[in-house]
């Protein structure tokens, strides 16, 4: 943490004085009211001075030479300090009559006029191929015109060998530095104690304990991770009270299967006639299969609701069939009539199993449960964007429409019921659609008799189909 954080301060530090270097740079070159600009003035001023209190031409020239020299030993000074800088760096000037003849100046200046020469102010000047800036004034009313000039790159270097120099480098990462890691460190102690306090009161709960936290004098910013922590601990438990409830519904559904089994096995032990033992046999093995198939029903939920069989696309139509074909026999039992209305091929991408395992369900609880000489129909409707409803009709006894919100629990059993089940067909038929973010509709089958369960899987666009 005080490794990223050390970091973060120096980019920051680093930007800070990027940020400073633009604004003192605009401020210095800024027009007429920069710091260069300024100082081209306040030179221009001094000219004037001397220009005023000049005698005659010759005395403005000795006195003009002066400050030639104090110029000089500006741009020297410069030159020892290695920043290249020449006396036209600093600042070089002309001085003209109103007529244009030229008076005096710097020595390494050309003896151009530039600009209008009447203008008065301050403008740019190419002279001898270096860029100027030009400050010019006139003094003793308009009988001498000053024209103060200094380069643009010596104005560029001027600003640099400040800002740039190793002073101004190292003075705000050795001095600014750890005066700002010091409180930053300091505030995110401070900031980091309600999360260290959070992670303490959690670290201390016993495993079993997921009652909300409760924290007191909660800064704002961690208030939402804690409606998280028991947004996630209010999901857990709801998933461990079903799980109880699944294991205890599972061993009391076990326990009768089991408990017939032992008793039929006594009797295959202890039957008298090879008659009473192929009876027992036969109960033995019916027995048997029931527990088998509680186990299967058991283990495809499971699977299901862990979202752990994902199975391979498959068209839907031909799933329906095969489905139908499997059943085909237990509805001729009951003269139970089959259909499946919908179009030849649906070749979306729905995983076989999963759908096949709804649909087996569906179908078979509609045989089971539906009247001997009925109807069950199967039908699909398909739109262009591969979304489709698969619905299974029957007009059998049906389930009571108060009853219908609890129809997809496990272990639920209607109270109109009469075949033997365990009550998880449906709970398996709702784990399955989850898997494909499917929705589940009930409502009155064939004829308004019966029960209609509609699944409306959405397609690729995630849009369902409107049937």
């Amino acid at each position: 943490m005080t490794k990223i954080l050390g970091v973060t301060l120096l980019v920051a530090s680093v930007l800070v004085w990027a940020a400073i270097y633009g604004i003192g740079m605009a401020l210095m070159h800024w027009p007429e009211s920069g710091g260069f600009d300024h100082q081209l003035t306040i030179f221009s001023r001094g000219l004037g001075k001397i220009v005023e209190s000049s005698r005659s031409p010759e005395d403005m020239r000795a006195s003009i030479a002066g400050a030639n020299l104090v110029l000089a030993e500006f741009a020297d000074d410069g030159a020892h300090a290695d920043n290249g800088a020449h006396t036209e760096d600093v600042a070089v000037f002309n001085v003209w009559r109103k007529d244009g003849t030229w008076i005096a100046g710097s020595p390494n200046v050309l003896r151009v006029p530039t600009g209008p020469f009447m203008a008065t102010g301050f403008h740019d000047a190419e002279i001898g191929g270096e860029s100027y800036r030009v400050y010019a004034a006139w003094a003793r009313g308009h009988d001498y015109r000053i024209e103060v000039m200094q380069t643009k790159r010596g104005r560029q270097a001027d600003f640099d060998s400040v800002m740039l120099g190793p002073a101004s480098l190292l003075t705000p990462l050795l001095a600014g530095f750890p005066l700002l890691l010091l409180p930053v460190l300091w505030v995110v102690k401070c900031g980091l104690k309600p999360l260290r306090q959070l992670s303490c009161e959690l670290a201390a709960r016993p495993p079993d304990d997921l009652e909300p936290v409760e924290m007191e004098e909660l800064v704002p910013e961690l208030q939402p991770v804690v409606d998280e922590i028991n947004s996630t601990l209010e999901r857990l438990r709801e998933l461990l009270r079903r799980e109880r409830d699944f294991l205890a519904d599972a061993a009391h559904e076990l326990r009768t299967p089991l408990a017939v089994i032992s008793a039929q096995v006594d009797d295959v032990l202890h039957a008298k006639t090879p008659e009473a033992r192929l009876e027992a046999e036969r109960g033995l093995q019916a027995g048997l299969g029931r527990a088998n198939r509680l186990v299967g029903q058991l283990l495809t939920l499971a699977r299901f609701e862990a979202k752990a069989d994902k199975g391979e696309p498959a068209d839907v139509a031909d799933v329906v069939r095969d489905v139908l074909a499997a059943h085909a026999l237990e509805a001729r039992e009951k003269s139970i009539q089959l259909a499946y209305r919908g179009p030849d091929q649906v070749p979306v991408g729905c995983a076989h199993h999963t759908l096949e395992t709804a649909l087996s369900n569906l179908i078979g609880n509609a045989i089971r449960y539906g009247r001997p000489g009925g109807q069950v129909i199967v039908r699909m409707d398909v739109e262009p964007s591969l979304a489709f409803v698969a619905s299974v009709c029957d007009d059998g006894p049906g389930i009571p429409r108060e009853e219908r919100g609890r129809m997809f629990d496990r272990f639920w059993r209607g109270s109109q019921s009469s075949a033997s089940g365990s009550g998880l067909g449906l709970a398996i038929v709702a784990a399955a659609i989850r898997q494909h973010n499917a929705r589940i509709h009930v409502e009155d089958g064939i004829d308004g008799r019966g029960l209609c369960v509609r699944i409306s899987v959405p397609g690729p666009d995630g849009t369902y189909a409107s049937s």
